[in-house]
């Protein structure tokens, strides 16, 4: 079995001191990966919190206009950090989003919810070469070659989902069907490994790598958030573990300091720590990137 760690938002607004504390008692034992968004745009920082508080009716139009964007590379400080650890090989590096926001004028389907907003690639434009500049500059940036994607919001279309293997990138999550991906040789070997998992393993998810023919991509990750409860990250990681599968914990550094909503004396950070140990009593579990995962090698 494989297991790796996915934290999603890393930008301007990140500080080292934040990842220091959340990952330093990890990264000496396998590196997190953290999916950036380069250009983060308005106050991240501040409306992340107040999109957490107070979801559904959140201030969306103050949200609009807030409207500034802030390239990861004017904190100079956090890709000093971020490009020592990876040389360190305490961090892997994934993309994750170029602003964080859907301001399409018309979306692909029927989303209407607030989580669109930010799902950026939840889109109808041909966004291949944008996600290949992108990442290009971060590669540049941190002397790191970046090969794995993870959505905004876990949210792709199929527009979307396309530009990103266009712009050669591997992909975890995505929401996307399995019936809707490519039909090649390849493509319906895997459709047919999916099927045939689900006619015995109905509430089970296929949690393996999925190689395509020109890129590799995982559908589902398990989510580390302030409602999530330790008994249900272990329920989900012994499904894998028995299938011999591939784990990703996904999670958000920013949240690590929150107090979980079903018992305010913890923080997030302790279920995650907590579950880390159940998952070390397996010496078999090979603990990786994500990039590594994903990796065809």
């Amino acid at each position: 079995m494989r297991f790796a760690i996915r934290d999603d938002d890393t930008n301007f607004f990140t500080s080292p001191e934040q990842l220091d504390w959340c990952y330093k008692d990890i990264w000496s034992e396998f590196p997190p990966t953290l999916c950036l968004i380069s250009k983060v745009k308005g106050n991240w920082e501040y409306w992340v919190h107040q999109i957490y508080k107070d979801k559904q009716e959140t201030d969306w139009e103050a949200w609009t206009k807030d409207d500034v964007v802030y390239p990861i590379d004017n904190n100079q400080e956090l890709v000093n950090f971020i490009s020592t650890k990876v040389k360190e090989g305490k961090l892997d590096i994934g993309y994750h989003a170029k602003y964080h926001r859907n301001e399409d004028a018309i979306l692909p389907g029927e989303r209407q919810n607030n989580y669109v907003r930010g799902a950026e690639y939840y889109t109808s434009r041909d966004v291949t070469n944008e996600i290949k500049e992108e990442v290009a500059h971060l590669n540049k940036l941190l002397h790191y070659p970046i090969t794995v994607f993870t959505p905004p919001q876990n949210l792709l279309s199929l527009k979307g989902y396309q530009c990103v293997i266009d712009a050669g990138l591997n992909i975890c999550g995505g929401g996307i069907s399995f019936f809707k991906k490519e039909k090649n040789i390849k493509g319906i070997q895997n459709i047919l490994k999916q099927l045939a998992f689900k006619v015995t393993n109905r509430d089970k998810d296929y949690a393996r790598v999925l190689y395509f023919t020109n890129h590799s991509e995982i559908p589902y990750h398990y989510p580390l958030q302030p409602n999530t409860r330790l008994n249900t990250l272990i329920d989900d990681f012994e499904m894998v573990r028995k299938m011999n599968g591939d784990f990703v914990l996904s999670t958000h550094y920013v949240e690590f300091n929150y107090p979980m909503v079903y018992d305010e004396k913890i923080t997030m950070k302790q279920v995650l720590i907590d579950f880390l140990d159940y998952v070390s009593k397996y010496k078999d579990v090979q603990k990786m990137t994500l990039s590594k995962m994903l990796s065809n090698s």
